[in-house]
């Protein structure tokens, strides 16, 4: 079957050759593709630091599907990645999702490990590292304007991975055997979602308490119903922990939008409500006057920002142990990018 769009035709020998009609002083042009548009501040906020007067980034969406969302959307896409001629001059930025962790045990996962020109987050997706724990309390600063640390976050979200992460192995274990029905990716995040009561002054204990009723339930049916699959489930604790996987940082690794919205922004939320009143109490203590209450606190509001917003923005994950192989994995690219550039 012959071409029928651009996206067909594209490689890294066609771009490598359109840069090679520019001007000798331009830099060289390297297409980059990545999956959707919620992906290209992300990798450009991370390509930035690689762009020198010799190369340049031009991020694209797949021709194909770029308005296209959903599972079909989604396997047209990973079709496109196996198809797409990648080299020095087309690469392409993808979320993991499983596949790190899957290794080489799918078509897919085989050729985006191993692969020098396609780079992944290692995280399931670009919305886990922006829910990067170490991260989150300057999120609530900022969409509050108020440092006042009503909780560890980074506990909280520890603690949230531990109750989460025997479930999770097992969801990878599903995985790993192909097994699509058994235990699905949508059975696993709709338990281990925060659904209960979330509230900060009781420091989440009943959204906890919940959430961990929820999957000890389902650890016990999921041991009824598959007693010969315990060992194997059990050994795979050892094995990922090669990837980076720890019961302590889970979150990390599990579906994206549910760790964004369905859990970060279930704590942050309320959190964020919390500071919001302590600030204007504050300020209602310190007015002398009721014009200058009113005052204060039309500015205070106009310097708030939703925290959804604040988290959809954040650059702040780049100490995450993920965001280094990341790093290191560009830093590879660009030194042989710069090698044949100058050859």
């Amino acid at each position: 079957m012959q071409p029928t769009t651009l996206l067909d035709n594209l490689n890294s020998d066609w771009s490598a050759a359109l840069s090679a009609l520019l001007p000798k002083s331009a830099p060289q042009r390297v297409l980059v593709y990545v999956e959707s548009d919620d992906d290209i501040a992300f990798w450009r906020n991370i390509l930035d630091q690689f762009e020198t007067d010799k190369i340049d980034f031009e991020i694209l969406l797949p021709i194909k599907n770029a308005l296209e969302k959903g599972k079909t959307a989604a396997l047209e896409k990973s079709q496109e990645i196996l198809n797409m001629g990648v080299g020095t001059h087309l690469i392409i930025c993808v979320d993991s999702d499983y596949d790190y962790l899957l290794q080489d045990t799918t078509e897919l996962s085989q050729k985006i490990n191993n692969s020098d020109f396609i780079f992944q987050t290692y995280a399931y997706s670009i919305e886990n590292l922006l829910c990067w724990s170490e991260s989150l309390h300057s999120l609530c600063v900022q969409s509050t304007q108020h440092d006042s640390k009503i909780l560890n976050l980074e506990k909280l979200i520890k603690l949230y991975s531990q109750i989460i992460y025997k479930l999770f192995l097992w969801s990878i274990h599903f995985r790993i055997k192909q097994d699509f029905s058994s235990f699905t990716l949508s059975n696993f995040c709709d338990t281990v979602k925060v659904l209960d009561k979330a509230d900060v002054l009781e420091q989440f204990q009943t959204a906890l308490q919940g959430l961990d009723n929820r999957v000890k339930i389902k650890l016990s049916e999921l041991e009824h119903q598959f007693p010969n699959d315990i060992v194997t489930v059990e050994a795979l604790s050892e094995k990922l922990k090669d990837f980076g996987l720890n019961q302590d940082n889970t979150y990390l690794f599990a579906q994206g939008h549910l760790i964004k919205d369905n859990v970060t922004l279930m704590f942050l939320k309320p959190i964020c409500l919390h500071l919001q009143r302590e600030k204007e109490n504050q300020i209602k203590t310190n007015a002398k006057h009721n014009t200058q209450l009113t005052d204060q606190m039309r500015q205070y509001h106009k310097q708030i920002i939703p925290i959804d917003t604040v988290l959809n923005s954040n650059t702040e994950y780049k100490s995450c142990f993920l965001y280094s192989k990341i790093h290191k994995d560009l830093d590879k690219y660009i030194q042989n990018l710069k090698k044949s550039i100058d050859a």
